[in-house]
């Protein structure tokens, strides 16, 4: 809750920031209006790291609290509702190797060779 404050003061003083800078606009003195856009850059930085943060934090949390029996549960449940047949569970994050480069690679040279015995 703490980095929520702090993200709510933050969106605050970016509101009186871009108000700053609206009525240095007006003026034109060329100084404030530098000093206030690199205000403005810097508090909108700042926000953007720590929405940032604060959206993988929560979204780690949330993923890691939830325990795996509740969700297969929960799938069966929606499946009984809808009549549906749950015959394959989530999959593992080990269990699909992902293609590497190479793979890709050694496949497009075939590919390629093939071509040029063709034509």
């Amino acid at each position: 809750m703490g980095n929520t404050e702090k993200l709510m003061n933050q969106i605050m003083e970016l509101k009186f920031t871009s108000k700053t800078l609206e009525s240095s606009l007006t003026t034109g003195n060329l100084q404030k209006k530098s000093e206030t856009m690199d205000s403005f850059e810097k508090q909108f930085v700042n926000m953007e790291v720590q929405a940032e943060f604060m959206e993988s934090s929560m979204a780690g949390s949330t993923s890691l609290s939830t325990p795996e029996g509740e969700v297969n549960s929960l799938m069966q449940q929606v499946a009984d509702d809808y009549g549906l047949e749950v015959s394959v569970g989530l999959p593992q994050p080990a269990a699909h190797a992902v293609p590497t480069k190479e793979a890709g690679e050694d496949d497009l040279s075939r590919r390629l060779a093939e071509l040029k015995a063709r034509g």
